[in-house]
Order: C-alpha cells, then structure tokens, then sequence
C-alpha cells in the first residue's frame, strides 16, 4: 500500500474540460457537454491511482487533458512541482517546455490494433520517439529499441515486422515497449486492457506492475472494470458524470465502498467462488446527459437513497475516519 511519506508526483486541482455541442434551432444560448467538471487529485510517487466509472463519465478525457493531448477549459495540473497548465491565472508552459515534459509523461492506448501505425515497423514504432527526444545516442537507437521490445515479452528480431504480423495481447506490449522507451516517470494507461482477452489481460497487468517496480513508474489507470482496478491500484477515485465521487485506499473503497454509486459498481463485479454470496444492486435508468446535468447531486436520479435534499443541493467532499473522501448527503 502507499506510504504516506511519498512525495506528490502529479497533481489535478479542479480540471474543467467542456465541449461545445450544436445550439438548438432558434436558441441564442451556448450549450456545452461537461465531461470533466470540477475533477481533483493527487498521485504519490511510484504508486497507481484507479479511475473508474462507466462509460462516459469523463475517465478518458481526464488522461487526455492532464497530459496536453487536449485544452483545458478549466483548472490547474502539476508535474514534478511544476505547473502544466493554470487556466484561471493564465499560465501555461511553453511548447519546447512541453516536448521536452513529454519523454517524462506517457499514455497507452485503449485499442492495440488504431493506436500502432499499419505502415511502419515495429522498430520505427518504438524508436520514434527515442529519436525525437535523443533519449539516447544515433549509434544506440537499435539497442534501446531491441531492448524496451525484449522487455516487454517480445523477441528482439520483432523490430523488423509489422503490426498486422502480431496478436492484440502483442500489440499492446509493442505500445507498452513505446511508452518505455521514453524513460517516463509518468504513464496514463488508458483502459490498457480492455480490448483483449481476459487471459491476456492478466498477463498486461503482471508485466505493468513488473515494469513499476523495475523502473519506479506512477500509473494512472484508466478502467471500467472494478475488479481489474481494486487489485491493480494503491488507490481508487470512482467517477460519476464529470465528477469524482469517492477515493480512498483500494482495499477500504473496495470492501467498505461508501457512495451508492461506488456500492452499485462493486455489487456488479462477478462472484469470485461459487459459496460466495453477493447482493446485486440494479441501478434505474442511465447515465444523464453531460450537456444536460441534474440540479443538486448528479447521481439523484438513479439513487435508491435520494431524498429532496439531494434533489436541490449538491453535496460537499468529505473526508471520514478512514480516510476515503466521499461527496454525498448520507454523511
């Protein structure tokens, strides 16, 4: 588990990403989806933060948006004690700065077969980015490129084929292998898993946190998946439509989960024995719109605890006893 004595490697102050969606006809009044709408956190040094929620909530725009892929609308990131990005006081590192950030802060793709290109080699796929950022000298590139594959659980003569030549379990390791390659300090792992057979996702996993440990590597992992993520991460933080609604310690969240959203998505993760007994909470309805949001708590409309309260107000982060911070009337 993480050591409180870790140092902050990466932290999210009230991150805002909107996006504007076509005005009704007639109407003067700008409309915008808000997928990451008020979205704080910090990560410890050599650890993994879970991000989860169903499909939709914000997780990936999150990972995209801390990382530069796409403007903030609003809110502040930190990297190593120093700022990315404060939308609110203007401030904002310059390009060269960020290139020369982007060897330190890597992501891995959802889907191994989109996010390789079709016409280069593995070799040029890997070794792109060590050359760009000069991780090291013109002589070495095929070395370090050979090494991060056989790293990775590949044969270094891979560098010579392509991505059609490899399985869906192969092609992420090749996309793990670029990320590597970076020297990063940092890795968004974007639903890393989620395209492949579930035998070949235990086999990611184990080769991620083996990599963690070889190299002192800080994930945030992306996921929809609660079991992946509950025995995968340090800490979890759940998401519900733009907003994070519980984060604490994976094992507390998992086993004593205090948001009803949190309690839902645990009572949907299959039973893992046959003896084992397990009440399946079915939530009504779906996920509202972001362009449309619900007054007071977002997740009313779906809550078998909701009260007028929770109709009208929106509640405040609190954190308990055990340390796991939750937004909801309840407490």
């Amino acid at each position: 588990m993480i050591k409180q004595k870790e140092k902050i490697i990466f932290e999210v102050s009230n991150l805002k990403k909107y996006y504007p969606v076509r005005k009704k006809f007639f109407s003067r009044q700008k409309q915008y989806a808000k997928s990451v709408d008020g979205v704080s956190f910090a990560i410890k040094e050599n650890s993994i933060l879970g991000l989860v929620g169903e499909s939709g909530c914000g997780k990936s725009t999150i990972g995209k948006t801390i990382l530069g892929l796409t403007s903030p609308t609003g809110g502040k990131v930190t990297f190593r004690d120093k700022i990315i990005f404060d939308v609110e006081n203007n401030i904002s590192i310059s390009n060269g700065e960020m290139t020369k950030l982007r060897s330190e802060m890597q992501i891995i793709f959802q889907d191994p077969y989109a996010s390789l290109d079709p016409s280069k080699s593995v070799g040029q796929i890997v070794s792109e980015g060590i050359k760009k950022h000069k991780i090291v000298s013109k002589d070495k590139v095929e070395e370090k490129t050979r090494e991060m594959l056989e790293l990775c659980g590949l044969d270094a003569t891979s560098i010579f084929k392509y991505p059609h030549e490899f399985s869906g379990g192969q092609r992420q390791r090749i996309g793990i292998a670029r990320a590597l390659a970076m020297n990063p300090k940092f890795i968004v792992c974007d639903e890393p898993t989620a395209a492949l057979d579930v035998s070949i996702q235990s086999q990611i996993l184990n080769l991620m946190l083996d990599l963690k440990d070889k190299f002192g590597l800080t994930y945030l992992f992306i996921s929809h998946n609660f079991s992946v993520v509950k025995s995968f991460c340090d800490e979890i933080a759940v998401m519900y439509l733009g907003q994070i609604v519980e984060k604490g310690e994976a094992d507390e969240v998992y086993n004593n989960p205090k948001h009803p959203y949190t309690k839902a998505l645990i009572s949907s993760v299959p039973i893992q024995h046959p003896g084992e007994e397990k009440e399946r909470i079915i939530l009504k309805g779906s996920m509202p719109s972001a362009v449309d949001i619900p007054s007071g708590c977002r997740f009313h409309t779906r809550c078998p605890y909701k009260t007028e309260r929770c109709m009208n107000e929106t509640p405040t982060w609190k954190t308990l006893d055990n340390e796991t911070g939750v937004a909801c009337h309840l407490y």
